[in-house]
């Protein structure tokens, strides 16, 4: 049974890493390691302790500073993984109990898999979810990944990880990580179950007043990299992808007109009444 390394940013997530932590040890598949790369300077495992969590399994790993950002947490705790399988989990999302077992089939066989995120709010509501929740076992491209307006959480082979996250990226890392995953593996194979609650909270670095203008900052960022060859494009979508950055970019500048007007700062809300059919 393959050792399968999950690595977990944690920013200031007290009130929240308990429930990711119990849903990874909720895991069918048993066979796992937890790297917590806690970039605020909290002692997650004497959280875990005073909560009656004591698990060998689950390991707490400094970042290189306290805020150096989720891109260098999540290479510090690669940087420590033992696992031939790496899966990525952050301090305020969970689990189903499902997860790794049902993607970890798909991955052995193409190295690169995720399920179809649902993001949520912290009460259960569903907001929506990256793919429709009926559709079948297929592989996506880049573009695909981009478009679904969701962030995604695969299980990959480690050697497709490369040289890890863009440390110098600190918003939409997550999107530029993938797209270089997929590059590398050609294509990422999509199990539509929505195994991974991508939690909505006011609070969070994708939410929040100011999180539009931080996102401006990374898709300008990313762009440049592009346009300097600066990252790994799948082969042909290198035009496609920059146009879909430009639209995401303009997407995110409507999101925050509508946040500096009082609207909601959820991003996967807002999105989500925009992409809604008109009555």
């Amino acid at each position: 049974m393959p050792l399968i390394s999950i690595l977990m940013a944690a920013y200031h997530s007290d009130g929240t890493i308990l429930a990711a932590i119990n849903s990874v040890r909720c895991q069918v598949h048993r066979n796992w390691e937890l790297l917590i790369a806690a970039d605020c300077g909290s002692d997650y495992l004497a959280l875990c302790r005073t909560n009656g969590i004591e698990d060998e399994r689950i390991r707490q790993i400094a970042t290189p500073s306290v805020g150096s950002g989720p891109s260098a947490a999540r290479n510090a705790a690669l940087a420590a993984a033992r696992g031939d399988y790496l899966a990525i989990l952050d301090g305020d999302d969970i689990w189903l109990p499902e997860k790794l077992s049902a993607l970890l089939p798909l991955a052995e066989k193409t190295g690169l898999a995720c399920d179809n995120t649902c993001a949520m709010l912290p009460d259960g509501t569903v907001i929506a979810t990256a793919y429709p929740v009926y559709d079948e076992i297929r592989e996506i491209d880049a573009l695909t990944m981009m478009n679904s307006g969701m962030p995604h959480f695969p299980l990959l082979r480690r050697e497709l990880a490369g040289p890890g996250y863009r440390d110098e990226l600190r918003f939409a890392e997550d999107v530029v990580f993938n797209m270089e995953l997929i590059a590398r593996a050609g294509a990422m194979t999509l199990l539509p179950l929505p195994l991974t609650h991508y939690i909505q909270r006011p609070d969070s670095a994708s939410n929040g007043p100011d999180a539009w203008r931080r996102a401006e900052a990374a898709y300008g960022q990313i762009l440049t990299m592009l346009d300097n060859g600066g990252l790994s494009v799948p082969r042909g979508q290198a035009a496609a992808i920059k146009n879909a950055l430009a639209e995401k970019r303009q997407l995110n500048l409507a999101f925050g007109a509508a946040v500096t007007a009082g609207g909601p700062i959820s991003f996967q809300a807002f999105a989500a009444a925009r992409n809604a059919p008109s009555k």
